[in-house]
């Protein structure tokens, strides 16, 4: 607890506590690290105004960072304590809470059809299989099957909408829309989907947006992120790959030597699609119409009020 502690006060020092929110807020927050022990613990509900995907996710991890501590607290502290990653530095704690703040975000639980994750409706859709479950998709202003519907003039290689390689821009622009987009009977209402290389290359394009290092590894026939992160220890700097598996819900931090970056950034996998992944979750296409996307305030209420409903439960629930 006393490490807890410590870290909360370092944490409201930095300005990762939010005693007002990013950017406007009319919600009280309660600076008192006594707040650490109460039951009834209290997120606040944050507004956000004008602001781009890649800002407007940076502006959630700022405005929830001390929340996501007050759940994963013990892992980070076991992860600082048996790597001798100083807990208390403000670069490991951002590249630590980002990566798992955006992780939460975005990960399903399986490899099942409708799979989600705890926080926002993206569930997990198989595709090039047969039956498809896509094309039980339906547009919800329309009532249109997918597979009935033209692919746009970008996919037109697709024969429907339904069978669209979900690229990520397409992925988060869908995400970020006023209401949720589609329906299907299995999975109810929901803003995107997406399976492993989806999931992933919508992920790296976004943290790529962000300043980290990461890339798309494909194996035979599922799909994951790495990323090559630098955290500073009490003897120095310590490279890090971190395996981020948004399908299956997995985080590893796992120690790598510098000599051997070089080796880690050619490999991309065994999958003949591999390249073609991080081909586009680097496109400079992609990457410019996802940083000036400007993403609508029914938007940023509806995720914002997902994550704060996420964050009091789980926090009280501790």
């Amino acid at each position: 607890m006393r490490m807890k502690i410590t870290i909360y006060i370092f944490l409201s020092l930095l300005g990762f506590v939010s005693i007002s929110c990013g950017q406007e807020s009319n919600k009280e927050t309660n600076n008192n690290t006594n707040q650490l022990l109460q039951v009834g613990y209290h997120v606040p509900i944050c507004k956000y105004d004008s602001l781009t995907i890649p800002v407007f996710f940076k502006t959630i991890i700022t405005n929830h960072l001390h929340d996501f501590y007050l759940i994963d607290s013990s892992s980070y502290s076991d992860f600082c304590n048996s790597n001798d990653i100083v807990a208390t530095d403000s670069i490991n704690i951002q590249k630590y809470f980002t990566l798992q703040i955006l992780h939460d975000l975005f990960t399903s639980k399986t490899a099942a059809n409708c799979s989600k994750g705890n926080i926002l409706d993206i569930p997990y859709l198989w595709h090039w299989v047969n039956p498809n479950p896509r094309y039980e998709i339906y547009f919800v202003k329309t009532n249109q099957l997918l597979s009935k519907t033209k692919a746009p003039q970008e996919f037109s290689k697709y024969n429907s909408y339904a069978d669209i390689d979900r690229t990520p821009f397409l992925f988060l622009s869908d995400l970020v829309q006023e209401s949720p987009k589609y329906y299907s009977a299995s999975c109810d209402t929901f803003s995107t989907f997406g399976w492993c290389s989806e999931r992933e290359m919508a992920f790296i394009a976004l943290t790529k947006l962000l300043h980290y290092d990461g890339k798309v590894v494909a194996e035979g026939n599922h799909s994951w992120s790495e990323f090559c992160v630098q955290m500073n220890t009490t003897k120095g700097i310590q490279h890090y790959l971190v395996r981020v598996d948004n399908t299956f819900n997995t985080v590893d931090w796992i120690k790598i030597e510098q000599k051997d970056i070089v080796q880690w950034r050619k490999y991309l996998g065994s999958s003949n699609l591999a390249s073609w992944y991080n081909q586009k979750a680097n496109s400079n296409t992609e990457l410019q119409k996802i940083s000036n996307y400007i993403v609508g305030k029914e938007a940023m209420s509806r995720i914002e009020i997902k994550i704060a409903n996420y964050l009091e439960t789980s926090i009280n629930a501790r």
